[in-house]
């Protein structure tokens, strides 16, 4: 990954993080959690936790019910997913010959 690329993405992750901690705290879990993730439902996010499938590391807190991260891996998540899949199209569009 270029430098460049490595910047964009920690810039966005870094403003992605401070709208979502403006919003939810530094601490994410319940629906709020669920969504950030673009899950459907609690049930779901217990399914890919199980399969290894919940790409942000979830921990559980003592006298709480459910799972929470952290909402900066959550942002980072998110910037990282983001800017592959823009990186992706825009290689896909190079690639398309002009007809």
């Amino acid at each position: 990954m270029s430098q460049e690329r490595v910047a964009e993405q920690a810039a966005f992750a870094d403003e992605l993080r401070g709208e979502l901690e403006s919003l939810h705290g530094p601490l994410l879990g319940g629906q709020k959690l669920i969504a950030a993730l673009g899950l459907a439902s609690a049930a779901s996010l217990r399914q890919a936790r199980r399969r290894g499938r919940v790409s942000v590391p979830l921990f559980t807190l003592p006298k709480r019910r459910g799972f929470f991260a952290l909402t900066r891996d959550v942002a980072v998540w998110l910037a990282q997913a983001r800017l592959a899949a823009t990186h992706s199209t825009a290689q896909t569009q190079r690639e398309e010959p002009n007809t």
